[in-house]
């Protein structure tokens, strides 16, 4: 099954060490940006990496980025919008479910708030419901 994965689950993923689920599966382009905008803000406005862990993050994120599929949403703006108003979310966050939408595919998410509101419009779920099952199996397979 592919799905598509929202930057906040990329981050898990990354952070997890389960970047191998990322493979083959896809993210818009807009996830370079708003990953990017999380590390100028721990960097910049938090304090909480040094500038040697923000070039280290940024390249673990491009390697990252650089194993997914990267799609853009080409005039889809106004459609786009319409999701954003229906489910009430924000225009980045209605670009993943309109996309998964459109190309019939499971969001990744973890963003809790988000999942309940999409939901009802789009198959949705957080990274852990697709790792799991993944994790047992190696376990079974190794004792």
């Amino acid at each position: 099954m592919k799905y598509v994965f929202d930057s906040s689950a990329i981050f898990k993923a990354i952070k997890e060490n389960e970047v191998e689920i990322l493979v083959g599966n896809c993210t818009l382009e807009l996830a370079r940006y708003e990953m990017g905008n999380i590390l100028w803000k721990n960097h910049t406005l938090r304090a909480k990496a040094t500038d040697q862990e923000l070039k280290s993050l940024a390249k673990i994120i491009k390697q990252t980025l650089n194993i997914m599929e990267i799609t853009q949403i080409n005039c889809s703006e106004e459609e786009i919008l319409d999701t954003a108003t229906k489910l009430k979310i924000t225009f980045y966050d209605a670009s993943y479910a309109y996309y998964a939408k459109v190309k019939e595919l499971t969001l990744i998410t973890e963003d809790s708030e988000l999942l309940k509101k999409i939901t009802p419009y789009v198959k949705a779920s957080k990274l852990n419901d697709i790792t799991k099952p993944t994790r047992r199996k190696h376990r079974r397979a190794d004792t």
